[in-house]
């Protein structure tokens, strides 16, 4: 094959990838909040649990 034959080519797979990557970012930032009000009444939730759900989360 020919180079010039090959720049085409090469830049659609290109375009393709970043597209791929716009896609991927995009799915990922999309974590719904959920709020807890009212699901957990006289549940007590302190510090000590928030640090322990971030050690498990990252």
């Amino acid at each position: 094959m020919e180079a010039t034959a090959i720049y085409p080519e090469l830049n659609a797979i290109e375009s393709e990838i970043k597209n791929l990557k716009i896609l991927i970012s995009q799915h990922q930032k999309q974590k719904k909040i959920v709020s807890l009000k009212g699901m957990l009444k006289g549940v007590k939730i302190k510090e000590k649990d928030f640090s322990e759900a971030k050690k498990y989360h990252n």
